[in-house]
């Protein structure tokens, strides 16, 4: 009984996660995330960034996995995807590293009519 209770929180915490992915992703704005810090714990790893939307700095927080190879994470920037309404609401996407303005640019203008994928 016990672990069927575990089981179904943790489905119930994933498909809470996603809701909320496809909410940014449905409305969103994109800025520069720049990595502050991370922790890792076992096998979990949370990266904790920070990135600009309206002139306002914003924090952030996402588990995964490790993307360090055995390198410092601390001020790699990727494209943050945040929702226009809510821009405290967003996911650092690791899919799309940021090296220069112009590639940010570049990525922006490319999701203006087709947003990326979590």
């Amino acid at each position: 009984m016990k672990r069927l209770i575990f089981i179904s929180f943790i489905l119930l915490a994933l498909t809470s996660c996603g809701k909320e992915k496809d909410e940014i992703y449905d409305e969103p704005g994109y800025a520069i995330g720049t990595i502050t810090s991370s922790i890792s714990a076992f096998s979990a790893i949370t990266y904790y960034y920070k990135y600009e939307a309206g002139s306002v700095t914003h924090k952030g927080n996402k588990n995964g996995v490790d993307i360090s190879n055995g390198y410092s994470v601390v001020g790699r920037q990727y494209l943050v995807v945040y929702k226009l309404s809510e821009p405290s609401k967003s996911d650092l996407n690791f899919h799309y590293p940021i090296n220069n303005e112009q590639e940010f640019l570049d990525l922006v203008a490319k999701f203006k009519n087709n947003p990326p994928k979590p």
